[in-house]
């Protein structure tokens, strides 16, 4: 198949996203299921066998004195965590991975119509891991500093100017992680507020829509009434609500009590959140990878006017010279 054409506009990007999306939607589907129900489920290990084990530990104590030592304590707690915690940080980095892996499939979506071979576009990753980790390290000092209320505003338009990053380090394997963050700025350069518009489109689809529609899922097939009550329970063992209940009477005295319920059920909202926000990276990986080609052929068509005109000038002041 040919390689496809797609428009620089932002409706162009978006319709030939989501036809990318739909298209591929089993596959991408399957390649995102480890990196997010593994981050879960490993989750779900670590603080559900944590939990019986705290719940069950005055019996273990009771039947065996072995257990009545901060030792044995702490050691049991690694001991069956540790499961759970390679779950995780494996799904975690993979999650990660798919952040530059995905632009990748984008391409060979462009050029074969299908998205196949995982290992290899995870390896065009994983190749330059050094790199790869540097520039997430970057990525989480700018999102630490973004919390300070100072700098919320130019975290924002930062955010923006930087937001082809993963984009630059698939495509470009020459350019420093550092030159990643210039490169999105120069792409972005000129083109700050349709990369706004496009940001708030994609951002509301897959960060607000989609997540209601699943929250709304849950309700009807009863999976938030199945996961509130542990929760709950969890809730009213592991966190001290009454002292942060009267710690804000005394600052508020008309302020709302917090209940386990309420904890719970933003708990299990969080969970769908984290869940449709992380089966549709692949969308915005998709976008925002046309867009990258968008932006990067327009500012190739510029270099080459501008070396153009170059020439010519070199060209009339040596005809200029030879008269």
């Amino acid at each position: 198949m040919s390689k496809a054409k797609t428009g620089n506009g932002i409706f162009n990007v978006l319709t030939e996203g989501v036809k990318i999306y739909c298209m591929n939607f089993l596959k991408f589907t399957q390649y995102m299921a480890f990196p997010v129900l593994g981050q879960l489920v490993g989750m779900g290990l670590i603080f559900g066998l944590a939990g019986l084990y705290t719940a069950y530990l005055p019996t273990l104590i009771e039947k065996s004195p072995a257990f009545n030592s901060f030792t044995t304590i702490v050691a049991c707690v690694i001991l069956i965590t540790v499961p759970g915690m390679i779950i995780f940080l494996k799904a975690f980095w993979d999650y990660l991975v798919a952040y530059g892996a995905l632009n990748s499939m984008t391409e060979s979506a462009l050029n074969t119509g299908r998205v196949y071979d995982f290992p290899a576009h995870n390896a065009l990753i994983t190749q330059r891991t050094f790199k790869y980790v540097g520039l997430w390290f970057l990525v989480g000092v700018l999102s630490i500093l973004a919390i300070n209320p100072f700098f919320i505003i130019i975290a924002a338009v930062l955010f923006i100017y930087f937001i082809l990053i993963f984009q630059v380090f698939t495509f470009e394997d020459d350019v420093s992680v550092f030159g990643c963050f210039r490169r999105s700025m120069l792409l972005i350069k000129g083109n700050f507020a349709r990369t706004f518009i496009l940001m708030c489109i994609i951002g509301f689809f897959t960060h607000y829509l989609f997540v209601e529609g699943f929250s709304v899922f849950f309700d009807l097939t009863g999976v938030t009434a199945f996961l509130i009550k542990p929760f709950e329970n969890w809730v009213m063992t592991n966190i001290p609500l009454d002292n942060f209940n009267n710690w804000l009477i005394t600052l508020n005295p008309r302020a709302q009590i917090i209940t386990p319920t309420n904890v719970a059920e933003m708990l299990v909202y969080q969970i769908a959140f984290f869940i449709v926000t992380g089966f549709t990276l692949p969308l915005r990986s998709i976008c925002w990878t046309l867009w990258y080609k968008a932006l990067n052929t327009n500012a190739e068509k510029q270099e080459k006017k501008v070396k153009k005109l170059d020439k010519n000038i070199l060209k009339r002041a040596q005809q200029k010279e030879d008269e």
